[in-house]
């Protein structure tokens, strides 16, 4: 798939913390000078030489890795470099998209327990890597300027909401008890990066507590704040550890350089912190667990009139979707052959397309009308997967529930899939996710019998 905003021409190489290389777009394929030679593991100095004369801007991470961008011009403005950026992403998340899609569709094949096992462990090494990816271009962003914050009134429910969704599957697959507190404040700040460090202090919960639960929520801070963090029943830090946690958020918090001992996770959240202006809190209990989370400005005292509709505690094991006719319209071919596979695995009849105008051709003149479209937002043609979803139900004369995919992390795209009314998943998705948000939207949100 081309990278958008970069060009054909443009690459992204992206280097561990030893120099080796460990993801690569399409676009660093195609280039002749690379053609057949990139694969896991190759140290930096090896590219050296064959991407001589051409033009190439480096990012450093945290953990001593490195974001290499090649092209024919040097720098990065900020706008191509923050399209760049995400369109490298993107790509790159393509495949695990598929992968983390193909493991749930063994899933319900695999009968011998320690198969269902070695599944298991690669579906948590695909949201790893996820994770990861997500992270490191969340940094390298940060640290080339190209995050501009968009503060507005948010109300703090749909952002729970979202995480509940996505992180249940998760913390299900290591047992452990997974809480989300309804809250019905407005708070004055970009929803998107607040969104985006929540998700990355439960990514930390979720590496670090070994057994009990962990608990997403919000509690009133001050006169006119709002903490809104992560609880984990883990086994907590001494004081002079947490000290040392302080220290480097706050280092992190004034612009320096953070120490190892925060990891990703915790960086990335501190820095978004920093960049948002709010404040970063860790307490904790020797013994009993840890508290991470941001003191964000809250709009108004008075949550009577708002209302918080339930966050879900837990996802159901089994949702009976059988029957439904799905229509799944996704330009990268092994994502939408691995949506194919799974949603067939559920019993599923599936109608697959590319395109807006693809998918009008797949339904036909005499179209019957689908249960559910599921959409990426990156389309071919000039129809993204929003648009697609509400032309599709004007077509056919009748509301179709829809539900976005999307690999992106480029907050104006998050904020436009978030303001279209339809729900949102991120790739790669969890398939336990997929299926609750599937069973939902086609009102069969009760557990199979």
């Amino acid at each position: 798939m081309q990278s958008e905003g970069g060009g054909a021409g443009t690459a992204v190489l992206v280097f561990d913390g030893g120099g080796r290389l460990a993801a690569w777009n399409d676009a660093a394929a195609a280039l002749p000078a690379l053609a057949g030679v990139l694969r896991t593991g190759l140290a930096v100095e090896a590219l050296d030489a064959r991407l001589a004369g051409r033009a190439l801007s480096d990012r450093r991470l945290c953990d001593g890795g490195l974001v290499r961008v090649v092209g024919e011009g040097g720098g990065l403005t900020a706008e191509r470099g923050s399209r760049l950026f995400a369109a490298a992403s993107h790509d790159l998340r393509q495949p695990l998209a598929a992968l983390s899609l193909l493991v749930g569709a063994l899933d319900g094949r695999v009968g011998d327990p320690a198969a269902r096992d070695v599944l298991k462990a690669m579906g948590t090494a695909v949201q790893s890597m996820k994770t990861m990816v997500d992270g490191h271009f969340d940094l390298a962003r940060l640290e080339a300027g190209l995050i501009e914050p968009d503060i507005g009134r948010s109300a703090v429910n749909g952002i729970l909401t979202r995480l509940a969704l996505e992180f249940a599957p998760r913390f299900e697959g290591r047992r452990l008890r997974f809480t989300v507190m309804p809250c019905s404040a407005m708070v004055e700040t970009d929803a998107v990066l607040l969104e985006r460090i929540l998700q990355a202090l439960l990514g930390n919960a979720l590496r670090h507590t070994g057994r009990g639960r962990v608990l997403l929520g919000c509690r009133r801070h001050g006169g006119d704040g709002l903490l809104v963090g992560v609880w984990d029943s883990g086994r907590g830090l001494p004081p002079e550890e947490v000290r040392t946690l302080r220290e480097e958020l706050a280092r992190t918090h004034a612009g320096e350089t953070p120490g190892r001992v925060l990891g990703l996770g915790l960086t990335l959240a501190g820095r978004l912190a920093r960049r948002l202006g709010l404040r970063p809190v860790v307490e904790s209990r020797t013994g009993r667990g840890m508290l991470f989370g941001v003191v964000v400005p809250r709009v108004s005292d008075d949550e009577e009139g708002m209302p918080a509709a339930p966050a879900p505690e837990e996802t159901p094991r089994e949702m009976d979707v059988s029957r439904a006719r799905v229509l799944v319209i996704e330009d990268d071919r092994m994502v939408l052959d691995a949506l194919g596979v799974l949603l067939g695995q559920w019993g599923c009849a599936v109608i697959g397309a590319d395109s807006y105008d693809a998918a009008m051709t797949r339904l036909g003149p005499d179209p019957e009308v689908p249960d559910l479209v599921i959409a990426d937002l990156r389309l071919k043609g000039a129809a993204n997967g929003i648009v697609a979803i509400r032309q599709i139900a004007k077509a056919l004369g009748t509301a179709v529930p829809g539900l976005v995919l999307t690999g992106d992390t480029d907050p104006i795209r998050l904020r436009e899939a978030r303001l279209s009314g339809y729900p949102v998943l991120h790739k790669p998705v969890a398939p336990l996710a997929l299926r609750t948000a599937v069973a939902r939207l086609l009102g069969r949100d009760r557990l199979s019998h």
